[in-house]
């Protein structure tokens, strides 16, 4: 069983389902991160309904970069057995490089900016309390919105809530 996933924001993902009568096993799993500006948090664990999580990694903080391997995970997934599950949690939040000046146009424009460095796509962008989730990437100043920021004064603390953004495969 090989299997590669890009999985982003703040989820929980069934990585292997309980399937069949046979188990199939899981020689390892690696986890990596691939945000720019951010470490993330991951929980992986084995849960079988109506008897609770079981959980083999949990809170284990990954930075920006780095890759999680975890080796020799046994365990049923036959029918009416245990799944596996991951949990993804979220960098932290921090202010962008530059400002934006709301125009409500899409894409927004932004002054000083470096969206290309420090902005992924499915990032949440809070522009005079208005909060956007980010599309496309189109250039250092200008970036695709959900929908765009109203018409407005310029916002010169611009804060980014990152989404946990992890390469996971399965062995």
């Amino acid at each position: 069983m090989l299997s590669y996933l890009n999985i982003s924001g703040e989820l929980v993902k069934q990585l292997v389902y309980p399937t069949g009568n046979k188990s199939y096993p899981v020689g390892n799993i690696s986890f990596t991160n691939v945000q720019k500006v951010s470490k993330c948090k991951v929980d992986l664990y084995i849960e079988k309904l109506a008897e609770g999580k079981f959980y083999l990694l949990k809170g284990v903080e990954l930075p920006i970069g780095a890759t999680l391997i975890y080796d020799c995970m046994k365990f049923k997934n036959q029918v009416n057995e245990y799944g596996l599950f991951v949990k993804l949690t979220d960098g932290d939040s921090f202010d962008i490089t530059g400002s934006i000046n709301p125009d409500g146009a899409n894409p927004a424009d932004g002054t000083n900016t470096v969206f290309l460095s420090e902005i992924s796509v499915g990032d949440e962008l809070v522009v005079n309390s208005e909060v956007r989730t980010v599309s496309a990437l189109v250039s250092d100043t200008a970036l695709t919105m959900s929908s765009a920021f109203s018409n407005g004064n310029a916002d010169t603390t611009v804060q980014c809530n990152p989404t946990a953004l992890v390469d996971v495969i399965i062995n």
